[in-house]
């Protein structure tokens, strides 16, 4: 784990609120505008040459964080600072050297690449967009070759590789300007688990040789323990649980994270656990959340004051841990009465279930 010597990205209190089109009830019955909030006053840093896996079920705000904090759509609010320096007071140089040293893995290899483009083209793009000196040709092949495929695949197009083969492009094209911080936006959630793996090893790899930084994105909570350093737990446009990875997997204080972790499958006993879709209730809607605490019409363990206050992010004991969660630590006067152990019939241990 790296040493938090030096804060690469900064995030405070950002949002992405997207307007949206009023349904004719809505209009019949006079309703005001209400905006999906997509993220809702999100902070985190990422220390330089570390990992942090930004988790949630899907339709949390984690690949929305990912792309505002990159500015390739605009926050409604917050900032983000990288290296030091405000994205939104940089001017055009200094905005192009950003995108320079910043860069994006996306999560679907198969829509990513530009099916009219050769492998070649595809990692030589940015080269070309930045106006690099050099020959792009052969940076190309340099970069096929760090990233396990022939340079002799050069001018083949996308519909002749695999799907990992394609992701592992789309990681070349990354790495083509020499970034230091680059957004792992699920990388890793449409392949094979036999080509997660390789892919995952594959990162590891190209972090240690080229001191790069992550923020890896997913939904996976076992691929994230295999890359991370620390873990941010995402519910409905909000951070609820962050820490170091195995703080956040031995000891998770949020119940949402501790459901989630229910889903991931145990490899010593064999066991699967429950999915994520066993979290009682649905969703609820990014554009009308609930009061108070966001998870609290989901969660075994809600009171009155979860419905009425929205807590507050705090320290849990683990160090670095902290959780937005009254019931993490006894900060709120409501859980003094209220055993920790304390669940109804729909927070029952978990039973294996077979094969689906």
């Amino acid at each position: 784990m790296t040493e938090r010597d030096h804060e690469l990205l900064e995030v405070s209190e950002l949002r992405k609120y997207y307007a949206t089109d009023d349904s004719v009830l809505d209009r019949l019955l006079g309703r005001s505008s209400r905006s999906v909030k997509a993220v809702d006053g999100v902070s985190f840093s990422v220390a330089e040459g570390e990992t942090l896996g930004l988790v949630g079920e899907s339709g949390c705000g984690k690949s929305t964080t990912g792309e505002t904090l990159l500015n390739l759509t605009e926050p409604t609010d917050g900032a983000v600072r990288f290296d030091g320096q405000r994205l939104t007071e940089m001017d055009g140089a200094s905005l192009s050297r950003f995108r320079e040293r910043a860069q994006i893995v996306f999560q679907d290899p198969f829509s990513s690449l530009d099916p009219r483009m050769t492998a070649g083209e595809i990692i030589a793009e940015p080269l070309v967009i930045h106006d690099r000196e050099g020959d792009n040709r052969e940076r190309a092949k340099e970069l096929l070759d760090r990233v396990g495929l022939s340079p002799g695949q050069i001018d083949r197009y996308p519909g002749e590789f695999s799907g990992g083969q394609r992701q592992r492009i789309g990681i070349a094209r990354a790495l083509a300007l020499d970034p230091e911080f680059i957004v792992l936006d699920e990388p890793v959630s449409a392949l094979d688990v036999s080509v997660q793996a390789q892919v995952l090893n594959l990162l590891d790899d190209l972090q240690t040789e080229f001191d790069l930084t992550y923020l890896f994105i997913a939904h996976d909570l076992s691929v994230v323990r295999h890359i991370s350093d620390r873990v941010a737990v995402m519910y409905l446009g909000e951070i609820v649980e962050r820490g170091p990875v195995e703080s956040i997997f031995e000891n998770p204080q949020h119940p949402y994270t501790q459901k989630l972790l229910e889903s991931v499958p145990r490899a010593e006993t064999g066991e699967r656990g429950r999915r994520v879709d066993a979290l009682r209730g649905d969703v609820p809607s990014p554009r009308s959340p609930p009061s108070g605490c966001r998870f609290h019409t989901r969660c075994p363990y809600a009171r009155e004051a979860c419905r009425e206050e929205s807590p507050e992010s705090v320290e849990t004991g683990d160090e670095g841990q902290q959780a937005a969660c009254f019931r993490a630590v006894d900060t709120h006067p409501y859980w003094r009465s209220v055993p920790l152990d304390h669940a109804d019939a729909a927070d029952e241990e978990p039973t294996a279930s077979g094969d689906d």
